[in-house]
């Protein structure tokens, strides 16, 4: 491979390196031979965009020390991240000496991952100098301060601006600022909540254009008294059941070209999006809604119902006009009934098994309408669970996440060591289909079990191989808790899931599982665990300081692999 790349002009070598990442080009191409230091060099002297997102230690020290002081000056665009991958990664650039205002040009900036109050401070002190910035982006990052939204609404060119609050963060959204900002025009991750108010946004935010949005609570809308005419596109989620509000406020948005909206308990009747859109949204030219019912009876009612509901759907306005089609999924079982437009816009899809499907269009290229779909969740009982997995009228090309709930008390019951007549051949049929799934979707990196823990661990039928998952869930839901023994995380350790886990959530008996998934599981680099008895033949402990130190003693001072084990917000990192 490197005899065909050393015959390549240099000219198509840089066009190369333009498409991969910088720890991609330091990995790939330094040290190869003295010709392709040159043009690693020069590549990151002229190169203005610095990803650091995937970078390892190595690379991210060698980058800061050989390369990052003299093209400070010309960055454009940078990301860092404290993520699993690349943990303290915001501490470390601190502690090279540098600060957001060594970048005097930057105009991107995102940050992944920030859960510390301290690096925030940090940021905040940077922000006010970086003159340039247009883009802004803090995902999955704590963001509970007052004065850090209004240091943001105060940059002078900052067009654009993302946030999206770390899961367990005590705080879900930012405040609402209190200067105005006259260049943002793009704004994902409002929250409207208790800190928060989307008329006092609106009013900071003269310019804005675009703007995703959650709405907890209603009562802001009904005191919207003038049209919002800068808006053409939204974003909604609307958690709450009335969907009166939600129309009026709605109806103050009359330039909106765009708008997608996630109804999660309610849905907004056919013949009301028509007069709505026909009256007071004549500019609307994509519209994309996932909505949820709840059929009257199981059985045939429930599918009279539903061809009632899709029948609304069926007209000119629709069908003509507008060419926006309509597909409907439920389930006789639990009664939900799912109504969205296709293609499907959505990250999240959710299949309660047995499903059933009728739409307004034939489906002549199902893959395509579920490109967006990111996480999938499968909910179903072991009696549907094969069914489920075997889903055939519908395909998913990009999925990334996958969580199979089963539901109801009967779980898995096949553990190692039981053979033949002893494990249920549907059991053998799921997890083989499970198999399946796992390499099929070559990009799922994140799998979450609930209901049937140990079946997918000890089972010798299914050798799950070639997949990318990194990340495993095996937490259950409280009331359902499974604990893992000794011996299944023995198992688990030696499985191919546990071999490449680096992110593990899981329940165990006792501290020595804690201790055995550490030094087995040669990958893991972040565990997050519950344990229902304390270590055996020990005092009481209950605080995660003892907890730690227990860890110490026992980890770092025997394998000299392990450098570092810490925890953070009810997670052990381990740094090997």
């Amino acid at each position: 491979m490197s005899m065909c790349l050393e015959l390549l002009p240099n000219e198509l070598l840089f066009n190369i390196f333009q498409y991969l990442s910088t720890p991609d080009v330091l990995r790939i191409f330094c040290q190869l031979n003295r010709r392709f230091d040159k043009l690693v060099d020069k590549h990151l002297y002229t190169c203005k965009y610095i990803d650091l997102q995937t970078t390892s230690k190595f690379n991210f020290d060698l980058i800061w020390e050989q390369y990052l002081s003299p093209l400070a000056g010309k960055i454009t665009s940078l990301s860092l991240s404290n993520d699993v991958n690349t943990p303290d990664q915001v501490d470390q650039f601190y502690a090279h000496g540098f600060t957001l205002c060594d970048f005097p040009q930057l105009q991107y900036l995102a940050l992944f991952h920030i859960h510390s109050k301290e690096i925030m401070d940090k940021i905040a002190n940077d922000l006010p100098h970086l003159t340039t910035l247009t883009h802004l982006t803090f995902e999955k990052s704590i963001f509970n301060y007052q004065y850090m939204i209004n240091i943001i609404w105060s940059l002078s060119n900052l067009v654009y601006f993302r946030f999206n609050t770390y899961s367990d963060s005590e705080q879900l959204a930012f405040h609402t600022p209190r200067v105005t900002s006259s260049t943002i025009k793009y704004i994902h991750g409002f929250f409207d909540e208790r800190d928060t108010n989307i008329i006092a946004l609106l009013r900071h935010t003269p310019q804005i254009r675009c703007l995703s949005l959650t709405i907890h609570d209603c009562s802001f809308l009904t005191d919207l008294s003038t049209n919002i005419t800068s808006i053409t596109k939204l974003d909604l989620l609307f958690t709450k059941p009335a969907f009166s509000p939600l129309v009026d406020f709605l109806r103050r948005t009359p330039n909106l070209t765009y708008l997608k909206l996630d109804m999660v308990y309610n849905g907004i009747h056919a013949q009301v999006w028509e007069r709505l859109i026909q009256k007071y949204l004549p500019k609307l030219k994509t519209l994309h809604f996932k909505m949820n019912f709840t059929t009257v009876k199981a059985g045939s009612t429930g599918e009279k119902q539903v061809e009632q509901i899709l029948n609304t759907f069926r007209n000119s306005f629709w069908l003509d006009e507008h060419r926006w089609f309509v597909q409907c999924d439920w389930s006789p079982i639990t009664e939900k009934c799912y109504v969205y437009t296709l293609p499907y816009a959505f990250e999240n899809f959710n299949i309660d098994f047995p499903i059933c499907s009728k739409f307004t269009c034939a489906i002549d290229n199902t893959p395509c309408f579920y490109d967006c779909v990111r996480r999938l969740t499968f909910n179903a009982t072991t009696d549907h669970l094969y069914d489920s997995l075997t889903l055939s009228h519908i395909q998913f090309s990009n999925i990334q996440y996958i969580t199979i709930d089963l539901i109801g008390a009967k779980r898995f019951l096949y553990t190692n060591g039981q053979n033949g007549s002893s494990a249920y051949n549907c059991e053998v049929n799921c997890l083989n289909q499970l198999q399946h799934i796992l390499e099929q979707y070559r990009r799922v990196t994140s799998l979450r079990l609930c209901g049937w823990p140990s079946a997918i661990l000890n089972m010798p039928q299914c050798s799950i191989k070639d997949v990318s998952v990194f990340e495993l869930d095996l937490q259950c839901r409280t009331g359902r808790e499974y604990y893992y023994t000794q011996e299944e995380c023995d198992h688990f350790s030696r499985s191919i899931l546990g071999i490449q886990c680096k992110i593990l959530t899981i329940d165990v008996i006792d501290w020595t599982c804690v201790y055995n998934l550490i030094i087995k599981m040669n990958n893991l680099q972040m565990l997050n665990v519950r344990c229902r008895h304390h270590q055996p033949n020990s005092s009481q402990v209950s605080h995660e300081r003892d907890l730690m130190e227990w860890l110490h003693k026992n980890i770092q001072d025997v394998f000299s692999d392990i450098k570092r084990i810490t925890w953070k917000r009810k997670s052990i990192f381990i740094e090997r």
